[in-house]
């Protein structure tokens, strides 16, 4: 033990490999993609024997002894030589670790050894299977887990290197009779369907890794059906891996004589039927796992020098076979990788560290007092209180989310830009509405007579029709040939009927976008689902009122629209009224009312000698166009008044005002609460303190890592 690993050459002159090395062993590769040298292939290929002749460590080669989870082989070059040079961790992965059984039983993992022989391998495996699966029967050890085994070796005669032995990918699934088996217990097991189930994991298992475009890939396939390999599947389905696939086609003599012909082609690129990798394919020579078993590894590289010296292989070039030109590629690569992605990773570690500070200033201390507790509230209060502020303002910068449910204002402006057109343009007004000005001018072109115009006006139909009409109904009640006031009311409530639902959907579509902000801010503010759910126990009375409010405030608009008197001092209506002397009788508005010279003419139709018009309306049409003048002028204010109405009372005043959900989270509020009921909001439960306990862990992790940074930019 102590010696180099015999492939390399030269001297090792890279601390970034013992950085990344250091990372691993920190448990970081769990939520930091670093670059691993993985080995991926399907199952019986000759995985072992390449692994074997990579890392010169001598892999069990048992049925019983298949790979279930990751294994994770390290060579660390140290200062000092250690009595203990191998040592044996559990690294629980991203599943594993919301396995609290398991990481209790993984804690205490550690073996130590003073060297690495196949027993020991064997040792070593057989005891983290029991430790990762527990007291789980035979059977139920079929199944695979992403907690890694970690085994290093270390010395000052080492050389970093580091490398990832997955689960094989299962080719074929065959039954036995029947499709099933029976178990010493007498229980009976479906066979293939356990098969299907080991084969997707597998596969799930080896994406996770083969996902990281960091790592460089080692593919591992046999010179035997060599087109019909599970991992090629992955491969064509992931097409950034052909740039980070190294291939390695493994044979060994007793495979039948027309494997070669196989192996000769696809090392000279010349077998399309298979994925294309940008690094190409090596070609090793496995021993035969029964008489070569034993044989030296100087030996089992004589044995591979000889047999790429025979003739069939003369074609090839020699810096494509054998185990030293396989490392010495693979040696470059991994260096030009981590050389360009260490300030990557760094930056990556720096952001989680400071997520990781974030969440834990706002979970606060351990919270089990009165004190704690009220800090903690006041903390989050406050934190709701800015990102509510930036979000009424207009300002979502100041919240940390991507969600576009955060551009509460933007996305109300455009609400409100939809509501106003729908308001205007609707198609369930009661009445048809024409444009006044048009209407005028298209009486001016059919006659110059005003009988003519009164009997047009009169007989046609929309709004002139519904004023003539409603006027007779209340003849009884005003002076002949005039319309009574109730006529212009009556007629605009009709009108103006359809503002209630549109705006009511107007109000409620605004409300849902509110919630569903404050549902964003909630859960940043709060990370913790329990917190967050006595948060919204508690103001959940004050939202019941917040909804009442904003629908009483938009009721009280709409009846004061439909039973208050039509009052405005708008100048506008008095321009819709002098539109029938300006277009009708084509006299400006500043002459005032028609001359006095049309007392002296007959009182019916009487006509300008100079220009043949009339001077003056029929007492009932003049009184049907300027009612009808009067409703175009205003309901075209009182349009727009509502919507601002709606806007600024309702809207603002209530739907984004003091009891809107994201104000309501104060300390104004909070602080009100007695000690128990404090407890129940902000007190720490088991999940509280499990949660605080691994991101203390982590940040520990992430400041290590950064410390060892330091230490290597100083060197």
């Amino acid at each position: 033990m102590g010696k180099k690993v015999r492939h390399f050459v030269g001297v090792e002159s890279s601390e970034q490999l013992a950085f990344i090395d250091e990372l691993q062993a920190l448990g970081l590769s769990n939520t930091i993609k670093l670059p691993e040298l993985v080995v991926v292939g399907d199952q019986n290929t000759g995985k072992s024997s390449v692994l074997q002749a990579i890392t010169e460590v001598s892999f069990p080669v048992k049925d019983t002894m298949c790979t279930r989870f990751p294994i994770q082989i390290s060579f660390r070059q140290t200062s000092a030589a250690k009595k203990l040079p191998v040592k044996a961790t559990l690294v629980p992965g991203p599943r594993s670790e919301e396995d609290e059984e398991l990481l209790a039983r993984v804690q205490g993992f550690a073996i130590e050894k003073e060297e690495l022989t196949a027993e020991i391998m064997e040792e070593i495996i057989v005891k983290a299977t029991e430790c990762i699966f527990g007291d789980k029967r035979p059977l139920e050890q079929l199944t695979l887990s992403d907690a890694t085994l970690r085994i290093e070796r270390s010395g000052p005669d080492e050389m970093h290197w580091t490398i990832v032995d997955l689960p094989g990918m299962i080719r074929h699934t065959k039954s036995g009779k029947g499709g099933e088996t029976s178990n010493d217990a007498g229980n009976t097991v479906n066979e293939e369907s356990r098969a299907r189930t080991n084969a997707a994991v597998a596969e799930e298992l080896a994406r996770t890794y083969l996902n990281n475009e960091r790592n460089i890939i080692l593919v591992v396939v046999d010179n035997v059906d060599v087109e019909r390999h599970k991992t090629f599947e992955l491969i064509e389905e992931i097409p950034s891996l052909q740039t980070r696939c190294i291939g390695v086609l493994t044979k060994c003599d007793r495979k039948q004589e027309g494997s070669d012909h196989w192996m000769l082609k696809l090392l000279q690129n010349d077998l399309t039927t298979v994925p294309h990798l940008d690094h190409g394919w090596f070609g090793l020579r496995n021993r035969l796992p029964t008489i070569e078993r034993h044989l030296s590894d100087v030996e089992r590289d004589n044995m591979e020098l000889k047999e790429f010296s025979k003739p069939v292989w003369e074609g090839l070039s020699k810096d494509r076979t054998g185990i030293r030109s396989l490392m010495n590629y693979i040696d470059k690569e991994r260096r030009a990788q981590i050389q360009k992605e260490i300030p990557h990773i760094i930056a990556e570690i720096t952001q989680h560290l400071r997520e990781c500070e974030a969440t834990l200033k706002r979970m606060g201390e351990s919270r089990t007092t009165p004190r704690a507790q009220r800090y903690y509230v006041l903390q989050f209060c406050n934190e709701m209180q800015k990102m509510a502020e930036g979000i009424l303002r207009g300002q979502p910068q100041d919240v940390p989310s991507g969600d576009p449910n955060a551009m509460l204002r933007y996305k109300i402006r455009l609400r409100l830009d939809r509501f106003s057109h729908d308001i205007c343009t609707s198609d369930k007004i009661a009445i048809g509405f024409t444009d006044y000005r048009a209407d005028l001018e298209w009486l001016r072109t059919q006659s110059s007579d005003p009988k003519v115009w009164q009997e047009l006006v009169v007989k046609g139909d929309g709004l002139y029709a519904a004023i003539s009409q409603e006027a007779k109904i209340c003849e009884g009640t005003s002076l002949p040939g005039s319309v009574h006031p109730d006529v212009e009311e009556k007629l605009f409530r009709r009108l103006s009927a359809h503002w209630e639902g549109i705006a009511q959907e107007f109000v409620e579509d605004i409300r849902v976008m509110v919630k569903d902000c404050y549902d964003i801010l909630l859960r940043i503010a709060i990370p913790n689902s329990k917190v967050r759910l006595e948060v919204s126990h508690i103001v959940g009375k004050t939202l019941e009122e917040w909804n009442k409010d904003a629908d009483m405030a938009l009721r009280e608009l709409v009846d004061d629209n439909q039973t208050r008197p039509l009052i405005t001092r708008n100048p506008l209506l008095q321009s819709f009224t002098n539109l029938t002397d300006e277009i009708l009788l084509e006299k400006k508005t500043n002459s005032g009312h028609p001359s006095h010279k049309a007392a002296k003419n007959e009182v019916n139709g009487a006509s300008s000698k100079e220009d043949g018009g009339p001077y003056y309306l029929p007492t009932s049409l003049n009184q049907i166009l300027s009612a009808r003048a009067r409703i175009d002028g205003y309901y075209n204010i009182a349009l727009w008044r509502f919507i601002d109405n709606v806007v600024m009372q309702v809207i603002e005043r209530h739907v984004l005002g003091p009891k809107c959900p994201m104000r309501v989270v104060s300390a104004d509020r909070f602080a009100q609460l007695d000690d128990t009921e404090l407890n129940a909001v902000a007190g720490e439960d088991e999940s509280d303190t499990r949660m605080r306990i691994r991101l203390e862990r982590t940040q520990s992790r992430y400041r290590k890592a950064l410390e060892q940074w330091e230490r290597l930019r100083v060197l």
